[in-house]
């Protein structure tokens, strides 16, 4: 604006693997639409099952690939490589798994800084010395590894240079979809473990599928957008649900634990389940800029056409989600509660709800709180909170009386003694997404 990690079993909706015994080293077909699948199980729709949407890649495209490249000269094997990763990419990210075995193959591309590449996971209790070392294959900067790894649960890990060494360097299998919040508190936007089995997951639970690297247009910048679906989303109903795009993404996630809280709501209240996409920054060095309006630097105005003309159309066409605007919500915390309810107004019709978190409608002068006062209504919901009394609270209830003035159906939730921090924005969450599917029933 944090703890099983690397050392421990990890956490998360997934669930860890087995406490005792190594795997058995030997040296999925995902859809990709809102629909995809391969039959329904026990009469439901297909595609709309845990264990139809969290498949990865199979591993019928490394052996495919292992027959070929030694056949190649050494000037074809990069883009032989490329072909491969793009496959994997396109078939529901790593690892690779055998659907009718427990076949696990990992890859990961790029010189390893500290020692050979190597997987490190709860597979292993996360114990360095029991690391899966990786195989360079020749010619090329791809590493892999193999191992049989049982069915029916899931487990995490990440891919380790010099697993055993003095400074072991930990990296994040950034093409694998599946993914959980390693637990480590790093003060920073955080870190997390791949998931292996997640179609094994408990069906009971939701779980988080990273987009890495979604471009856009205007801003000529990158980012990940981590999308959690809620146990709801794979009940085999196929329904629709609303949804709510959240900026600062990754500290959301990490720092803010908003999973956590969420998975919480839904389990005692399944009918208020909601996706929720959390949009990360591609630096921290840039958050002012794309959060804000009025001044020379301000990019909210691209910022905002990346998330209505870009990561919109993304969901729709990935996941089921309800196309109404009174179903589509935006939030965000401080600044990204300012520039929620700035792009509430010049994105009408696009943002049904607002959710704004110890928002800083202080800025250029209380601007927004005079706009909201000078324009007319718009058809939008707003949700206000903040600790008082020195967590933006003077201007958030001065935001809540502008809101009362027009006629706008809005809450304003106080905490007495709150800070501006993610453990306040965690605890006020759940009343705040409660608020999103309040009176909302919309969807189509």
């Amino acid at each position: 604006m944090g703890a099983a990690a690397c050392s421990g079993g990890g956490s998360g909706a997934e669930g860890a693997g087995p406490d005792a015994g190594s795997p058995a080293i030997t040296p999925p077909d995902a859809g990709s639409g809102p629909d995809a699948g391969r039959g329904g199980e026990g009469g439901a729709p297909a595609g709309c099952t845990r264990s139809e949407q969290a498949k990865t890649a199979p591993t019928t495209l490394f052996d495919a690939f292992q027959s070929e490249i030694a056949q190649l000269p050494a000037a074809g094997r990069p883009a032989r490589v490329d072909a491969l990763l793009a496959a994997v990419e396109a078939a529901g990210g790593t690892p690779l798994e055998d659907a009718t075995s427990d076949r696990v193959v990992f890859l990961y591309r790029g010189a390893p800084p500290s020692g050979p590449w190597a997987v490190l996971g709860s597979f292993a209790d996360w114990d360095a010395k029991r690391a899966l070392v990786m195989t360079e294959i020749a010619g090329t900067d791809l590493w892999w590894a193999e191992a049989r790894l049982p069915r029916g649960v899931t487990f995490l890990y990440k891919i380790v240079s010099g697993p055993t060494g003095a400074s072991p360097v930990y990296e994040e299998d950034r093409r694998a979809h599946n993914v959980v919040w390693d637990g480590l508190d790093r003060k920073t936007v955080g870190e997390f473990n791949a998931v292996i089995h997640s179609a094994d997951g408990p069906a009971h639970v939701g779980r988080l599928v990273a987009h890495r690297g979604v471009r856009a247009t205007k801003l000529a910048n990158a980012r990940d957008v981590l999308v959690y679906l809620p146990a709801r989303y794979h009940d085999g109903s196929c329904d629709r649900l609303p949804s709510v795009v959240l900026h600062d993404g990754n500290e959301a996630l990490t720092r803010g634990n908003f999973m956590e809280a969420a998975e919480a709501l839904y389990t005692s209240r399944p009918e208020l389940s909601s996706i929720l996409a959390f949009v990360a920054l591609p630096s921290q060095d840039v958050r002012t800029d794309e959060y804000t309006f009025g001044t020379p630097t301000a990019k909210a105005a691209d910022y905002g056409a990346f998330l209505a003309t870009e990561l919109v159309p993304m969901l729709s066409k990935s996941y089921r989600v309800c196309s109404r605007p009174e179903a589509r919500g935006i939030s965000g915390a401080s600044l990204g509660g300012l520039v929620s309810t700035w792009l509430a107004f010049e994105q009408k019709g696009t943002w049904g709800w607002v959710g704004a978190q110890s928002a800083s409608f202080f800025w250029e002068n209380d601007a927004m709180i005079e706009r909201v006062s000078r324009e007319p209504k718009i058809a939008a919901r707003f949700y206000l909170d903040s600790g008082c009394p020195d967590d933006n609270c003077d201007v958030t209830d001065a935001m809540a009386q502008a809101l009362a003035a027009k006629g706008y159906d809005h809450v304003r939730v106080t905490e007495q003694g709150g800070k501006h921090e993610w453990l306040h924005w965690n605890k006020r969450l759940a009343g705040m997404l409660t608020h999103f599917r309040d009176k909302q029933t919309a969807c189509d």
